[in-house]
């Protein structure tokens, strides 16, 4: 998230530049009105990638150390040989991390889809 949001900071052109000097925009006034608004689809797009990688890594955190959840509801299947409980647990996982970005990719297009559709993308 931290690159994304970097990277999106440099997305500023160096007309959006040239125009705060021109201006003589204060510092805070630079950062609120260009530099963060040119930053937020890289902020989205950074979020939604931070969901998906806290979810693999909850999983996984799952599988090795817990007493309950997807990972060990899963593991303990394997251990009994149950592969009808693996694979249903697999794709409720599946189905769960769709949802979740589903609803992500949706809420981000409700609040930012006007003013940043490639953030809403």
């Amino acid at each position: 998230m931290f690159l994304n949001a970097l990277g999106g900071f440099r997305c500023v052109t160096a007309q959006d530049d040239e125009l705060a000097r021109s201006l003589d925009l204060p510092r805070w006034a630079y950062v609120a009105c260009i530099a963060a608004p040119a930053a937020v689809p890289s902020l989205v797009t950074g979020v939604r990638l931070g969901f998906g990688y806290s979810w693999r890594a909850l999983i996984a955190a799952e599988l090795i150390a817990a007493g309950s959840g997807l990972g060990y509801l899963i593991l303990d299947a394997q251990e009994l040989q149950r592969t009808d409980v693996v694979m249903a647990g697999i794709l409720v996982i599946g189905l769960l991390g769709w949802a979740m970005d589903w609803a992500f990719q949706r809420a981000a297009a409700a609040l930012l889809g006007r003013r940043f559709p490639e953030a809403a993308a």
